[in-house]
Formats: structure tokens, C-alpha cells, sequence
């Protein structure tokens, strides 16, 4: 017999509330520290550039454990059993360590002059054009990204503490307005690099426990091999959740990336991509300084051992399953549904552990929102109104990139409110195959490959603007795009095809315009 699932108590509301306001003060602490340290609009965006290879490495974890990796992927593999796993991904460690390979280049143009992704593209193609239009495109997806961040939070602080969906969304915006505003680029690199500590220890620790306390590995096979698939508002299927493929019914259940193995391929491609295509991990090296062989090491360590947390965070989801069945997937638990698994299993293991976890999860979402956020705001500032005026002075630059903030935190925010993803994972993997396939090249690729022209980074650009909009359920069921898994191999290679084709059949940069991009 199933245990009953637990409800919130006085005591986890505030065994909570203290976690959560421990973790803000010492976030607090460190932003307000860091931001006396920034003379000036450059350094409020990348420091001094002296950061070293630890809170680089753990910052960079903790822009990659997002709402989705430290929470959603519960909700993902409790919905659709082992094909969920497919979403979690333990080929994310390999992109994750691609990432370090390909981003650490950026330092090179932070020193000539680059404090934003999209700047980088201007020097590295001399196209004003570019820098514009990868700043918009940025903004575009990343506004999506950001959806994923508020549903994580509002639903692990109604779960442990009872607090309604909607008022926690709105605390969640003015705390991520308020420490970006204090800390800026330094203080987001240090608080993050704390919560990636935080995210990876805890994530680990839960995972493990999930299994222990569900009774091991093979009672959870076990019990995942005999349940059904059962869509969000409790609708009952006998589609089986025992295999890594889910078999569900044409049209439009193929928007699932795990109904066969062609979206299964996509995934895989999806992660490979996706960690140097986030445009907010990039910028993490933007204020690193030149590390030595061993630093570098110690830091792709950090980068393994933090990647394989969204393994464990699956495992919770499993465990759930095996355990409660598809008791989740009633409206009685809307709009949180399968994303509830996660947290019920920490409030069940115990109190200690569950108020962790809503740290946890609090600060992934926090972090990746103000990373997010402060982004799309120096989208706007640095890569569109100094790009082309740049006689604004940087006082004016700064205290408008913090005016702009608020759009970026409540678009997002009005979007959860008014239509909340049912499955968190899910829906935040769209966001990151376009942002995969777009960045990985015209950002990663670019800084290794010569050859590439702005004009093949401007067609990849737009063709994969173009085809996040033909999403399976956006709009491209109008033109017959109903499975996942062709959706996103036609984006990220398509995406690819072009940026390679176009670039070699246009002049690149003239050799000596190339030298201090390419020395040696």
C-alpha cells in the first residue's frame, strides 16, 4: 500500500522559509559586497575579469541546473517513465564539457573589448548587424526560457509552505529584480557559484535517497513497468511507460521528444548542443581570467560531478512514480501536475532534505532568471542602443540596462500567470533546441573556425527564428510539423547546413583582420 502523501506542516513552512532566507541573506551578502567592487558599467557586466577556475566552474553549473535540470526532469521521468529519461540526459555532461572547451575562447574577446555575447559577434564578424540581431534573437528565446524558472519556484513554495501559485511568482520577480540591481555581472558570478554548489550537493543527495527510500533500483523497475501514461487533468491511457519509446497516438502526441527513436536522436543532439548554444553559460567566461592546466582540470571536474545532477533529479521522478502511481496527474494538482513528484518525495523523506530541496530549487530558478534577465536587459543597452549610438555614457547605460530589467522579469512572470506549462521539462526543451541550434555554431563554432562569415551567421540566425515558431504546438501543425523529433533536427541542421553552405560560398574577414582572433 502506497504511503499517503504528505501535506504542509507548520514546521516545514518554516524550516522552509528559514532555509530560503538563509540562502538569500548570504546571496544578498555577496551581491552587495561584489557590486562596491564595480567602478563602472563595464565592471558591473564582467567583473574585473579575474575570476578564477571554482566559481567560474560552479557558476557555470549553476546557469546549466536550471528549473529544469534541478526540478523539472522529476516531473518529466514521473509523466512518461523511461522515455522521459531521454530528456534528462546524461549525454548533458558531454555538452556541458564542450562548453568549457569551446567557451573558455571567449576570453580573448572580452580583452578586445566584448561584454556581452552578441559584442562578441560584432568583433568577430566586424557586423554591427550581427551583434543586433543575435541581441534580439537572444531576447526571443530566452524570454521562453525564463517561463520554466517561475513555474519551478511557485510550485515548490506552494507544495512545502502553502503559499498560493500566483504570490510566489510575484516574490520570485522582485528577488531576482533586486539582487541582479545590487550585484551585477561579479555578484550574479559569486552568488551563482554558491548556488552551484548548493544545487549540485543537494541534487545528488536527493536522488539517492529517492531510490533508498522507494525501496532500490530494482522494486522501482519494476513498478515503472506496469503503469500507463496518464495526460495532465487525469485523462487515463493504456499506453505503457516501460520502455524507452512512448507510443503515443498521431498527430499530436507526437510533440513528445521520447514517442520514438527519432526524437530520442534529436535529443541527444539537443544536449550535445545546447550547453554551449545557452548564450547565458557563454557568458560565464566572460569574467574569467587565464587559468593554468591543472585550474583548468579542477574546473572541468566541477563541470562532470555537477552535470550528472539532472541524472539523480530523474531518478526522484521514478521513484515517485513507482511509489504514488499517477495520483499527480489529477487537477486536484494543477497547474503543478507531474512536477509535484520532486518535491512530495523530499517533503516524504523528511523535513530536513525537503527544505533543502526548496533552496534548491530556489536558487536554480533565481539564478537562472537573473542571469537570464540581466542578459536580455544588456541585450537591449549594449548590443542594440550602445551599438549603435555609442557616444551614451555609461551612467546612462547602466542605470537603463537596470530600468529594462523589469520587462524581462515580468513578461515571463504575466505568461506563467495566465498559462502555466503543465510539464516543465517539456515545454523548456523547445527553448533550448533553438537556442542549441542557433548559438552552438554562430557563437561556439565561430570563435574556432575562420572561415565562418557574418553572412552565414545571420542565415543560421534567422532560418532558426523561423523554425522555433513551427514548433509541433505552435505553428507547425498548420504545416503538417506534428512530431517532435523532425521539428528539431530540421532547426539545429538546418540551422547548421546553412551557416557552413553560406559561409563558404561568401568572402570571409581579410587575413590581417583575422590575426588577433586567430593568434598562432
Amino acid at each position: 500500500m502506497a504511503p499517503p502523501i504528505p501535506g504542509v506542516t507548520a514546521e516545514l513552512a518554516l524550516s522552509v522559509a528559514a532555509t530560503i532566507a538563509l540562502f538569500l541573506a548570504i546571496s544578498f551578502l555577496l551581491g552587495f559586497y561584489m557590486r562596491r567592487k564595480a567602478k563602472n558599467f563595464e565592471e558591473w557586466l564582467v567583473g574585473r575579469r579575474d575570476m578564477g577556475p571554482i566559481v567560474t566552474g560552479f557558476a557555470l553549473i549553476a546557469s546549466y541546473l536550471s528549473g529544469w535540470a534541478i526540478f523539472g526532469n522529476a516531473g518529466l521521468t514521473y509523466a512518461y517513465g523511461w522515455s522521459g529519461s531521454w530528456l534528462v540526459g546524461t549525454v548533458s555532461v558531454m555538452g556541458i564539457t564542450l562548453c568549457l572547451v569551446l567557451g573558455y575562447r571567449m576570453r580573448r574577446y572580452v580583452a578586445l573589448g566584448a561584454r556581452t555575447v552578441p559584442e562578441m559577434l560584432r568583433i568577430r564578424f566586424e557586423s554591427r548587424f550581427v551583434q543586433a540581431l543575435a541581441g534580439v534573437t537572444m531576447i526571443i528565446l530566452l524570454l521562453v526560457y525564463c517561463v520554466g524558472q517561475y513555474k519551478a519556484m511557485a510550485t515548490v513554495w506552494t507544495m512545502t509552505t502553502g503559499i498560493p501559485f500566483h504570490g510566489s511568482l510575484v516574490v520570485t520577480a522582485v528577488l531576482v529584480l533586486t539582487y541582479i540591481a545590487i550585484g551585477g555581472y561579479t555578484g550574479t558570478q559569486w552568488v551563482s557559484s554558491f548556488q552551484g554548489i548548493l544545487l549540485t550537493v543537494v541534487g545528488w543527495v536527493l536522488g539517492i535517497a529517492a531510490i533508498i527510500w522507494a525501496g532500490g533500483t530494482a522494486k522501482i523497475a519494476d513498478a515503472i513497468s506496469s503503469q500507463t501514461y496518464t495526460a495532465p487533468g487525469g485523462n487515463t491511457t493504456s499506453i505503457p511507460l516501460g520502455d524507452y519509446t512512448l507510443p503515443l497516438p498521431a498527430p499530436s502526441g507526437l510533440a513528445f521528444p521520447g514517442v520514438d527513436y527519432l526524437g530520442a536522436v534529436a535529443t541527444v543532439f539537443m544536449f550535445l548542443f545546447m550547453a554551449t548554444g545557452f548564450p547565458h553559460n557563454l557568458a560565464r567566461f566572460l569574467g574569467v581570467r587565464k587559468i593554468s592546466k591543472r585550474e583548468y582540470w579542477v574546473m572541468l571536474f566541477i563541470i562532470i560531478v555537477g552535470g550528472l545532477t539532472p541524472v539523480w533529479i530523474g531518478a526522484v521522478g521514478l521513484a515517485a512514480r513507482s511509489v504514488w502511481g499517477d495520483a499527480f496527474m489529477n487537477d486536484s494538482f494543477k497547474p503543478m501536475y507531474a512536477d509535484s513528484a520532486a518535491v512530495i518525495t523530499s517533503m516524504s523523506i523528511g523535513v530536513p532534505l525537503a527544505a533543502l530541496f526548496a533552496a534548491c530549487v530556489f536558487a536554480a530558478a533565481v539564478a537562472t532568471l537573473a542571469g537570464m534577465c540581466m542578459i536580455m536587459a544588456t541585450n537591449v543597452t549594449r548590443d542594440l542602443i550602445h551599438n549603435f549610438y555609442p557616444d551614451v555614457s555609461h551612467r546612462k547605460l547602466l542605470w537603463l540596462t537596470r530600468l529594462m530589467l523589469v520587462p524581462f522579469v515580468v513578461i515571463p512572470l504575466w505568461w506563467v500567470f495566465t498559462s502555466p506549462p503543465p510539464i516543465l521539462s517539456e515545454f523548456m526543451a523547445s527553448s533550448a533546441v533553438a537556442q542549441a541550434g542557433i548559438f552552438f555554431f554562430v557563437v561556439g563554432v565561430s570563435m574556432h573556425w575562420k572561415r565562418a562569415t557574418k553572412w552565414g551567421a545571420s542565415a543560421a540566425m534567422i532560418y532558426g527564428l523561423v523554425l522555433a515558431l513551427l514548433h509541433p504546438k505552435a505553428y507547425g501543425s498548420v504545416f503538417g510539423l506534428y512530431h517532435w523529433g523532425v521539428w528539431a533536427l530540421t532547426l539545429m541542421f538546418g540551422s547548421a547546413a546553412l551557416y557552413f553552405l553560406i559561409s563558404l560560398a561568401t568572402e570571409p574577414l581579410p587575413r590581417e583582420k583575422l590575426a588577433p582572433l586567430f593568434p598562432g
